[in-house]
């Protein structure tokens, strides 16, 4: 693993408690041999973790949308800067070239990023290990969420593989490490199966 890609906030007024520990999450990267690729933003947990990248001599890569590659808002420090015409090719090219993902505290953007790759691993689009960073408890209620759609029936449990918490930096560079893809239904499969069984009422 060589290139890990994260989703983060842009936010420039969180609490230190999340900045510290995207900070802490870019140093490591580095010293791990881990390459950053993220959105390209130099603020919030974005600019802090890319940051924290470099202040041990690592390498960024940011992928943006042409729309916020302006003065103030792209991160000047990146050793590479993808420009995008679009959100949309931003999150494919991210997906393209991210060996592993890192969820860290964010907003709607970041939600949608993770339950993307998500989405894509379940359906076998990506194979990629996924870390949920839950600083302070931060993605507390989304983890009961999840665990809801199992036990309402709109998720195989299996899916709960998908991805791996942790609660500090260090113990999420440990599980990209350790991460190993699970076994899941085939959706596609069961859903052939299912129609053709259907044919017969």
């Amino acid at each position: 693993m060589r290139r890990v890609c994260i989703f983060a906030a842009s936010s420039a007024t969180l609490d230190r408690v999340y900045t510290d520990a995207a900070f802490e999450l870019g140093a490591l990267f580095a010293q791990n041999g881990i390459a950053l690729v993220f959105g390209g933003g130099r603020t919030g947990l974005m600019g802090a973790c890319a940051r924290g990248v470099k202040s041990r001599g690592g390498r960024v890569t940011g992928v943006i949308p042409e729309k916020l590659n302006v003065p103030g808002i792209a991160f000047e420090g990146c050793d590479e800067l993808i420009v995008t015409a679009d959100m949309h090719e931003r999150k494919a090219v991210m997906e393209r070239i991210g060996e592993a993902f890192v969820a860290l505290p964010g907003g709607m953007g970041t939600l949608e990023e993770l339950m993307e790759v998500l989405t894509l691993n379940q359906l076998g689009y990506l194979s990629a290990p996924v870390v949920i960073l839950n600083v302070a408890g931060f993605y507390d209620e989304l983890l009961a969420q999840l665990h809801t759609f199992v036990a309402r029936g709109f998720m195989d449990a299996a899916c709960l593989s998908l991805f791996a918490g942790a609660d500090t930096p260090g113990k999420a560079v440990e599980a990209l490490h350790s991460f190993r893809a699970p076994r899941l239904p085939d959706k596609i499969r069961d859903a052939i199966e299912n129609n053709e069984k259907g044919k017969g009422h």
